[in-house]
């Protein structure tokens, strides 16, 4: 989601495909990423050594971080004139799915590293921090049967009914809860046996979590996957512009009026590997970073259809 800070802040802007290059993950995917090269500042100036400094400072502060960002969420998120503009903060919503259904449609095609030994599955997918829906309309009902969104602010979740349509919204099911909650509020498990859930989509949504909780979220959701094929798209803003591309950057409720952190592609790795994670494929855009995740093939994973 946006600021006004576009050189230097956390702002959910959306680019042009052709401003986007592929990379093939192997090497960097295999890349050890080590906790003390992750460093990084806030809007107050304090700069973070290491990632054990920044751990340290969030779990302080979680709390008042996350209370201030529910009112900021409550009282209309980024404005603007439309759903989506008080999701994202400019108008860029439509562009920003164009491409997120070109980026889903060549994963599907086989633009992954991985080797599956069966077709990926279409029928069930999660949005994961789904706001009103914005990701479910433009992308997911698009190539999936059914939709689980996932969010934390019941007015928003309530919303999302509307904003999707009758048609839309019956081949959704509604839960209000916060990610890294999931296991709690749904009654998961390591030992559940349940439908798996075939896509799971996170966007710009891991930005307004602390790390730890961040990892919970994705270990969480990497647990109800389809067995073998199951994938997570994560989005995310990427530090661009003057930013230094090696350090994140923090906003803080006391200067900004809500948390959230713009994370650089080894912290996101970092996150990901604490997770059981691993980057199949990822997509570098101008100020965005989109990787498809799957669970590591030593993890096991006891979840399928």
């Amino acid at each position: 989601m946006r600021t006004k800070k576009p050189t230097t802040k956390n702002d959910k802007r959306t680019t042009n495909d052709s401003d986007k290059r592929h990379e093939a993950p192997n090497n960097a995917a295999t890349k050890t990423i080590l906790p003390n090269s992750i460093k990084g500042t806030d809007d107050n100036g304090v700069f973070y050594a290491n990632h054990a400094a920044l751990h340290s400072m969030q779990q302080m502060h979680k709390s008042s971080f996350y209370v201030a960002n529910a009112a900021f969420w409550s009282e209309g998120g980024y404005g603007g004139l439309t759903d989506e503009e008080a999701m994202v903060g400019d108008d860029g919503c439509e562009d920003d799915g164009i491409e997120g259904l070109a980026f889903l449609d060549r994963y599907l095609a086989g633009g992954g590293e991985r080797t599956l030994t069966k077709p990926m599955k279409m029928d069930h997918a999660m949005d994961a921090g789904a706001g009103v829906g914005r990701l479910t309309k433009s992308i997911l009902l698009k190539r999936y049967n059914a939709v689980r969104l996932v969010e934390a602010d019941g007015a928003l979740s309530r919303r999302s009914r509307t904003y999707l349509g009758h048609k839309r919204a019956d081949r959704c099911t509604f839960t209000v809860a916060r990610l890294e909650s999931l296991d709690t509020a749904l009654g998961w498990g390591k030992g559940r046996n349940a439908a798996g859930t075939d896509l799971v989509w996170i966007q710009w949504t891991l930005q307004y979590l602390t790390d730890a909780d961040a990892v919970v979220a994705l270990k969480s959701l990497s647990r109800i996957l389809t067995k073998d094929t199951g994938v997570m798209i994560v989005k995310e803003n990427r530090p661009y512009g003057v930013a230094r591309a090696d350090r994140f950057q923090m906003d803080t409720p006391g200067i900004s009026g809500r948390y959230d952190i713009t994370r650089t592609d080894d912290h996101h790795r970092l996150l990901f590997d604490m997770a059981g994670l691993v980057v199949d494929l990822r997509e570098e855009g101008v100020e965005t970073n989109t990787y498809a995740l799957v669970v590591k093939p030593s993890d096991v994973n006891v979840f399928g259809h």
